[in-house]
C-alpha cells in the first residue's frame, strides 16, 4: 500500500518544485543552527523564543502539513491536462 500511495505523490512535471522546497528548507535550516550556535549571550533568549513559537505553530502545522503536497499534486495534474488539451488543439 505505501508503494502505490507513492505512486500517487510521484510528479510528471513539477518534481523540481518539490525538489527545491527541499533544498530551500534544508539550507534555511543549517543557517538558523549556525545562527543559533553562535548567538552568544542570547542563546536561552533564544531558546525561550524557539519554545514558545513551537508551541504555537505545532498545532497548525499538523493541521496543514498534507496541503502542499496535495496542491502539488493538483497542480502537477492540471500542467498534464493543458499540455494534452493544448497539444490536441494545436494539431
Amino acid at each position: 500500500m505505501a508503494s502505490c500511495e507513492m505512486e500517487k505523490r510521484e510528479l510528471k512535471h513539477l518534481g523540481f518544485v518539490r525538489i527545491a522546497a527541499i533544498q530551500a528548507l534544508v539550507c534555511v535550516s543549517n543557517l538558523y543552527y549556525y545562527a543559533k550556535q553562535n548567538s552568544g549571550p542570547l542563546r536561552s533568549t533564544v531558546g525561550a523564543v524557539e519554545d514558545a513559537v513551537t508551541a504555537v505553530i505545532s498545532p497548525v502545522y499538523d493541521k496543514f502539513k498534507g496541503v502542499p503536497d496535495h496542491l502539488l499534486v493538483f497542480m502537477d495534474k492540471k500542467v498534464t491536462h493543458f499540455l494534452i488539451f493544448g497539444w490536441i488543439s494545436l494539431n
